[in-house]
């Protein structure tokens, strides 16, 4: 049986410091159920920012390296996706993308409207979050291509944004297009979004279009 390294109170004592060793912990969380379960916890339910960020600190990059290890904890993330402080739902649009590299029951399919409403998140920075997560569901849910392309090319109609934060998300969607252009379909539309943002009020967004253009010939 494995056992805990620490009581309760003294993970949540080491886990909170501010000099945390986050990979010695990700290293214990990937050998230790009991701990990794602790860690877990700790990120959904402890009140404290210290103590709840560097857990998830913590099993972001746990769940990159063994995903299959945090795939039997799927609902308690996917629950995160509605949660009220915008961090958690942060938590959940990573670490859910991680687990779709094992998604073997297809629970994605079941959160998939959840997931990419957060392009219009309340919060600038999570629907960044939820842009460029999309990289890893592409990677990993191919047979989503269309339709998650389709909610990129659309964003002017999906966000709320002011049209500064607009225009630097559309950085993170040109990014997108760029490291899955073979697999993209809607290459049409994919490239007349682009070219639309040479002139963006963004520079970064401009720079990406134009480096877009140059890489594609377009």
């Amino acid at each position: 049986m494995v056992k805990n390294l620490f009581s309760k109170d003294e993970l949540i004592l080491k886990i909170s410091d501010e000099n945390i060793d986050i990979d010695e912990f990700v290293e214990i969380a990937l050998n230790n159920q009991v701990i990794r379960d602790n860690i877990i916890q700790l990120m959904l339910k402890n009140k404290q920012i210290m103590v709840y960020y560097h857990s998830y600190y913590v099993i972001a990059r746990a769940s990159e390296v063994e995903p299959n290890l945090f795939y039997p904890y799927w609902d308690d993330f996917a629950s995160l996706l509605n949660h009220p402080n915008s961090y958690h739902r942060d938590f959940a649009l990573v670490i859910l993308a991680n687990l779709t590299k094992v998604d073997i029951e297809d629970k994605f399919s079941h959160i998939y409207t959840d997931y990419f409403k957060h392009i219009n998140d309340a919060k600038f920075m999570t629907a960044r979050q939820c842009v460029q997560n999309t990289a890893k569901i592409l990677a990993n849910k191919k047979e989503l291509t269309d339709n998650i392309i389709d909610i990129l090319l659309g964003m002017d109609g999906r966000c709320d944004f002011a049209e500064k934060q607009k225009a630097l998300l559309k950085s993170d969607i040109i990014e997108v297009f760029d490291e899955f252009y073979e697999q993209i379909n809607n290459k049409k539309g994919l490239n007349r979004f682009v070219k639309n943002e040479l002139d963006s009020i963004s520079p970064k967004t401009r720079k990406k279009a134009k480096e877009f253009i140059r890489t594609y010939n377009l």
